[in-house]
This record gives structure tokens, C-alpha cells and sequence, in this order.
């Protein structure tokens, strides 16, 4: 078990610290292919289907409070270490994501407190209203499936 924290820890250290933003999950994955070539199909396969699996119940469960969105990110940087096609797709991703948040940085930076202060309570309403409306959802679909057939 420590020699698998001890693995991981490295291999966050390596994704954050040696690569730049926009090569980080293309150099992951040419790391991956480099250190894992005598391992078999059969475990790659499991490994890229339980980041799928990961992926699709985060998105899923991402009304619901939690961790939802955090962990879709980490079943698809799973597939992406097997995967070239979606190692590309999120270093792409990466650089877009960086310059929009950089942006919306600096208009909350110029934004008034009043503005922060409004803006953060619509944000509150906005997530408590889409998880009364999944609670709601729920409810119906499960009253659906449970009612007698007659």
C-alpha cells in the first residue's frame, strides 16, 4: 500500500511539476507507454474502463453534492494515460480552461463588493435549485418505477 501512495504521489509530482500546461497529459501518457509495456491488455483495458466508470458516475452524481466534477476529471486524466486521443483532448482543454478562469480572476478582481456579494448569492440559489430540481427528479422517477402495474 505505501509503495502505491509513494507511486502516486510521484506521479502527481511529475504531472504538475516537470510538464507545462498543454504537454502535461501527452507527456503522462508517453510515460505511462514507456513504463508500462510489459503489462498486459487485459489490465490496461481495466484500468481505462474503471476511469470511464469513474468519469460517467461523476457526471452522474454531479447534481448531487460532492466531489462530482473533481472526480470526472480524474477517471478522464485515467483514460487519457491509455488513451492519446483524450490525452490531447485535455491538454487542449487545460490551456482554454487556464485563459477563461484567468479571465473571469480579473473581473471578480475589478468587480465591486456588492457585485461579489450578489454574484455569489445567485451562484447559491442557482445550486440549491438544480439540486431540488435532481431531488424532485429523483422522487418522480422512483414513484415511477415503484408504482403497481394495474
Amino acid at each position: 500500500m505505501d509503495s502505491t501512495l509513494e507511486n502516486s504521489t510521484e506521479e502527481w509530482r511529475r504531472f504538475l511539476g516537470q510538464s507545462a500546461p498543454g504537454r502535461r497529459f501527452r507527456n503522462r501518457y508517453c510515460r505511462r507507454q514507456q513504463a508500462g509495456r510489459d503489462r498486459s491488455t487485459l489490465g490496461r483495458a481495466c484500468y481505462v474502463a474503471f476511469g470511464i466508470a469513474i468519469a460517467i458516475g461523476s457526471l452522474v452524481l454531479a447534481p448531487f453534492p460532492g466531489p462530482g466534477w473533481v472526480t470526472c476529471f480524474v477517471g478522464l486524466g485515467m483514460i487519457a494515460g491509455e488513451v492519446l486521443h483524450v490525452a490531447r483532448f485535455l491538454d487542449r482543454a487545460e490551456v482554454k480552461l487556464r485563459k477563461a478562469l484567468r479571465h473571469a480572476k480579473g473581473m471578480w478582481d475589478n468587480l465591486a463588493l456588492t457585485g461579489r456579494v450578489m454574484l455569489t448569492l445567485m451562484i447559491t440559489l442557482g445550486v440549491l435549485a438544480s439540486a431540488y430540481g435532481a431531488y424532485h427528479a429523483l422522487q418522480v422517477l422512483l414513484s415511477t418505477l415503484t408504482a403497481p402495474l394495474g
